[in-house]
């Protein structure tokens, strides 16, 4: 439970965080189709692209890492002004220069961006709630729907106009985020000690251990569609509407599995997490094996993302429920560092991959290892 005093936000302040989230989500969900087909059209390798989206996630993984400390010293919601403008510079500097160092500046500050913008609006959303579920449901509510309209929205600026034009909308949005952010409820930093003289490292606790396995499914599952996904669809030679539909779909329906998540008794916690983590995986090994099948690819890509959904809300809910109030921000950033660094191994493996065999296949092998460990726990219980 929340023991927090809620009664410190004001009325609004759902509203100032829901907000920001959708902008901050908005200008995701854009650059996610964008930024990989503007790298093609500048004559970057499909495996380039996942080594340059990998440098997000290695950016992501280093700032997760820094929070816990950084959350005791500086107020949650200044990260989400931070993160705003570093979504801001992230995209235009792309839209200046396709150079490689453009590129790379581009995706770092992206994963800087969202190491600070999700530990934030989390941890701020957990203490002025008084549910930890409730709280995180709805700010990935207000998150799903920047990510379904992002993509959708990406394919006709992409068709009519280019792929720089869409990434210059989304760096508009990641400067609006820091008008909601700056209306949010200035809350204290963590507080430093740690109660009842716990000496068990928060990411070793039972609660966030699972939580971490969870964000991990789901951080994997998120790199592959913000770099191999849309490149698939481009040579299965679907139009850049058709992608911005699909991954906007297929973002929706990850929307669909965190609200769900919210009904789940904590007795079947376990066992819907591990369902959670095999539909996540056989459904990216779908996706890869019936790529030139727009309709069933596509099919099985949102039954991905319903997976992932749910993971990405219980995840950081149950992290936070299992360690102290003092504790909340550094359990979300601790599942939060094993997630960024899925982010960064998945495209990693995919471009290895890539080497032996056709991407679309190499999609289909990460989402099967993705699965495997919870068939093989399975089984040896059995």
């Amino acid at each position: 439970m929340n023991d927090e005093p809620s009664c410190q936000a004001s009325p609004f302040e759902e509203l100032f965080s829901g907000t920001g989230a959708a902008l901050f989500s908005f200008a995701m969900g854009l650059s996610a189709v964008a930024a990989p087909l503007l790298a093609l059209s500048a004559g970057y390798h499909a495996g380039e692209v996942g080594v340059y989206v990998a440098g997000s996630a290695l950016a992501q993984l280093a700032t997760r890492g820094a929070m816990s400390v950084l959350m005791r010293r500086i107020a949650d919601k200044q990260f989400v002004v931070l993160a705003g403008f570093a979504m801001a510079l992230s995209c235009a500097l792309f839209v200046g220069s396709t150079a490689w160092w453009a590129f790379l500046a581009s995706q770092v500050f992206q994963g800087v961006a969202r190491g600070l913008f999700w530990t934030g609006t989390q941890t701020h959303a957990v203490r002025t709630s008084r549910s930890s579920v409730g709280a995180i449901a709805k700010v990935n509510l207000a998150s799903g729907i920047g990510l379904i309209t992002g993509p959708v929205v990406a394919g006709p600026i992409v068709d009519h106009w280019s792929a720089a034009r869409a990434l210059t909308v989304a760096a508009i949005s990641g400067l609006v985020v820091v008008l909601p952010a700056a209306l949010m409820v200035r809350l204290p930093p963590m507080r430093p000690a740690r109660p009842d003289g716990a000496t068990t490292a928060v990411w070793r606790r039972p609660g966030v251990g699972m939580a971490s396995w969870a964000g991990a499914s789901a951080g994997a599952w998120r790199s592959l569609m913000n770099s191999y996904v849309p490149i698939i669809l481009d040579q299965a030679r679907q139009s850049s509407s058709v992608i911005g539909v699909v991954v906007g779909v297929s973002n929706a329906t990850s929307i669909a599995g965190g609200a769900a998540a919210g009904w789940i008794r904590e007795a079947r916690l376990r066992s819907w997490l591990v369902g959670g983590i095999l539909v996540t995986g056989l459904g990216l090994t779908l996706f890869g094996l019936l790529a030139g099948h727009a309709l069933v690819a596509g099919a099985a890509l949102a039954l991905s993302g319903a997976g992932a959904g749910l993971l990405q809300t219980v995840g950081p809910a149950l992290a936070t429920e299992a360690v102290s109030p003092e504790e909340r921000g550094e359990a979300i950033a601790s599942a939060g560092t094993f997630r960024a660094a899925a982010l960064l191994a998945a495209p990693l493996a995919v471009a290895g991959l890539i080497t032996v065999t056709t991407l679309p296949v190499a999609v289909a092998i990460a989402g099967a290892a993705l699965a495997l460990p919870p068939l093989l726990n399975r089984r040896r219980s059995t």
